[in-house]
């Protein structure tokens, strides 16, 4: 979980080898704009 890490961006890429991820917490952050693709392989 990443909740309130004033995080601005996500390369597109970040989630590449975390096929097993069932719960991703992104809320409270400053996330505007996700890159294409940014979810594929999950």
């Amino acid at each position: 979980n990443l909740p309130g890490n004033q995080l601005q961006t996500l390369p597109a890429d970040v989630f590449n080898l975390l096929t097993e991820l069932k719960t991703l917490g992104l809320n409270s952050n400053a996330l505007t704009v996700l890159p294409p693709g940014v979810f594929d392989g999950l």
